[in-house]
């Protein structure tokens, strides 16, 4: 090895671990996914306020929401998204609970993407993207009568657990 490659390889791998170990606030990463999702949102004409910002116990974190009107799109980051929730006045929906119920009721075999387990801590963002596209219809479009039968059938219909509850 040449001399001062060694010094000059170090360095590198220095400088590349160090990059490894930077992790992008919750902040960063809620701002970075508002851009994703705004693609899809802010032609339906949502304007996005961060509502909080913050250290709890389980560490740092970030929150926000799209909003049009009585309608909120609830969201939380830490990692990666977390928590996803519509609003249509004082009516809300998980985001599971909204697929599973548009799925059914519009016979749509498509399942959701959302949240898709991966490393990258944006891909929550582009698969909630993709459901909104898909299945966000009823919350972009549609009325409050219709959000709330999706609501009434949700509850109706409770999400099956174990075996049962597979591809469901």
């Amino acid at each position: 090895m040449a001399p001062g490659a060694a010094a000059g390889r170090a360095r590198y791998v220095g400088a590349v671990s160090d990059n490894l170990k930077r992790q992008e606030s919750p902040t960063e990463l809620l701002e970075r996914g508002v851009a994703e999702l705004g693609g899809v949102l802010g032609p339906a004409g949502f304007e996005f306020i961060q509502s909080d910002e913050g250290v709890d116990a389980r560490g740092p974190f970030a929150a926000g929401e799209f909003l049009r009107g009585e309608r909120r799109l609830e969201l939380h980051v830490r990692s990666s998204l977390g928590l996803v929730r519509y609003h249509f006045g004082d009516e809300w929906l998980s985001h599971e609970d909204l697929v599973r119920g548009v799925r059914a009721l519009e016979g749509i075999a498509e399942e959701g993407q959302y949240p898709g387990f991966s490393t990258d801590p944006m891909a929550g963002f582009r698969h909630l993207r993709h459901d909104i596209d898909r299945f966000g219809a009823i919350f972009l479009r549609g009325g409050a009568k219709a959000f709330r039968a999706l609501k009434k059938w949700v509850n109706k219909h409770g999400k099956k657990s174990g075996f049962a509850g597979l591809g469901s």
